[in-house]
């Protein structure tokens, strides 16, 4: 006795089906145009204009030379070269201060109320006054060694690269923390007592019980540190003193200065896609499981 085959029966779109698409249609109306409209019509505008044969963005005709006058001008790049690098050094600075921060907030919990207001109170105040008030401290720390004996001149942190970073790590701590706590939620505290009564030490339990977890919050707070760090225009203004150069401060003074609309959007541009393609591979990277697998 033979099996007869299954037959596989299509059934027709039915009409509340296509009115289902079509209101999903119309629902994302409003997102999509808003898209458009605060996105893709600023950027489409933004690389036309870099495009633009002279600063006069009416005079027509298209040409490359905007691109070209940055990567053979050596200031330019070397703005360039200190934008990444401030914008590496925060993230990873900030990601190892805010994993274990928020190792903390995970394990001890009768300390938690305490420790995201300390975390979350900073955010209340406005920006230029945290700035200012880091200025103060730094140069208070410098008295103090300097009394101490323990320097002989000022370590010079204000108007430096360094001063950057202290600045943009005090910015963006508060958000790495939080995204990695919302991965470390889920974790499971006897995993860590466990490890620990094998005779795992503190490190090796951060590396191989924490950390793994932590991963989805490390990329999404890195993504976030990276791209407010490399693109922030003010914490380099107050910080830098007008010696360190970032590709923000180029955009600035070409609009503010002279009135170059041509340069400053292509150098705008050049800055957009060099920090894509970083934040593309870490959250690649960042995404594949911890085991392994895909």
């Amino acid at each position: 006795m033979t099996a007869t085959p299954a037959i596989r029966r299509t059934e027709a779109p039915t009409a509340s089906g296509t009115r289902n698409e079509q209101g999903g249609w119309l629902l994302a109306a409003p997102l999509l145009l808003f898209t458009a409209c605060m996105f893709l019509y600023p950027a489409t505008t933004v690389i036309r204009t870099s495009l633009a044969r002279s600063n006069d963005v009416d005079a027509g005709g298209f040409t490359f030379s905007h691109y070209i006058s940055f990567f053979s001008d050596e200031l330019y790049l070397k703005a360039l070269t200190n934008t990444l690098l401030i914008a590496v050094l925060t993230t990873v600075i900030t990601g190892a201060i805010g994993l274990l921060y928020a190792y903390q907030l995970t394990v001890r919990p009768g300390l938690r109320q305490l420790q995201l207001a300390l975390l979350l109170t900073p955010l209340l105040v406005n920006g230029v006054v945290r700035i200012f008030g880091l200025q103060l401290g730094l140069i208070s720390v410098d008295d103090l060694l300097m009394r101490a004996d323990l320097i002989d001149s000022p370590l010079g942190l204000n108007y430096s690269l360094a001063g950057i970073v202290i600045a943009l790590v005090m910015f963006q701590f508060p958000f790495m923390a939080m995204a990695v706590y919302a991965s470390l939620s889920r974790l499971d505290t006897t995993l860590v007592e466990a490890a620990r009564t094998l005779g795992a030490d503190r490190l090796s339990v951060l590396v191989r019980v924490v950390f793994p977890l932590a991963v989805p919050g490390l990329v999404a707070g890195g993504v976030l540190t990276f791209a407010a760090a490399a693109g922030t225009f003010i914490v380099p203004a107050m910080m830098g003193g007008g010696r360190v150069n970032t590709v923000p401060q180029m955009v600035y003074t070409s609009l503010s200065q002279s009135q170059l609309w041509a340069t400053a959007s292509a150098f705008a541009v050049i800055l957009v896609v060099v920090l894509v393609i970083p934040i593309m591979l870490g959250t690649h990277f960042g995404g594949r499981d911890t085991s392994g697998a895909r």
